[in-house]
């Protein structure tokens, strides 16, 4: 484990960027069938080698996902699996890397300027949806919202309908200044369990 020097919790309680500069919070919901988290660019990847999920697995279920937006750009995703604050923080490492692969190596890598969040089953399933239909969808919603979130809907993936085939299953946005290779930590609160799932898109001190 590791202490960041970045107070995440308070630059999304209060608003408040690098160099104090005033952000904005935009919220929404994402559905995890499994549990295991995914952050990966969703535009950017082969669809034969799929982003390993994190080794932090949370309960199946519901969740927030807040961006932080500094100066028109997303400076921080922080999908929220309790509201509690975290005592500390640690690189969230996918499975391969724990099973022998370089753990300095942690971090996805942005080749169209956009990350997300989504579960490791959602993100399999899409990529076996023949066409590339939901690229082109978070593509296009991509292109003009550079400020905000743009989603996939459950039915995108299973073809279910009603409320249960509106659930968000994939939630992404801009990547801060475009392609990089971005870092995801998670929070964990006093007693061990995880707070939430922070990548961070912006310098610390810029």
């Amino acid at each position: 484990m590791q202490d960041d020097p970045v107070d995440y919790d308070e630059r999304f309680a209060s608003g408040t960027g690098v160099n104090g500069a005033e952000c904005v919070i935009e919220r929404t919901w994402l559905l995890l069938p499994t549990g295991r988290v995914v952050a990966t660019d969703p535009l950017g990847g082969r669809y034969d080698d799929l982003p390993a999920p994190f080794v932090q697995v949370v309960p199946p279920g519901r969740y927030r996902v807040d961006l932080l937006v500094m100066d028109g750009l997303i400076a921080a995703a922080r999908l929220c699996v309790r509201d509690e604050s975290a005592a500390s923080w640690e690189e969230a490492l996918p499975a391969n890397l724990c099973d022998g692969g370089d753990a300095a190596a942690a971090g996805y890598d942005v080749n169209a300027g956009a990350g997300c969040f989504t579960d490791e089953e959602t993100f399999r399933r899409l990529a076996e949806v023949s066409g590339s239909g939901w690229q082109l969808t978070l593509l296009e919603d991509l292109a003009w919202m550079r400020d905000g979130p743009t989603v996939i809907p459950r039915s995108e993936v299973d073809g279910s309908s009603g409320d249960e085939g509106d659930e968000n299953v994939l939630v992404a946005f801009p990547s801060g200044e475009g392609d990089g290779t971005y870092r995801t930590l998670v929070g964990r609160t006093r007693g061990g369990e995880i707070a939430c799932f922070v990548t961070d898109f912006l310098p610390h001190d810029a």
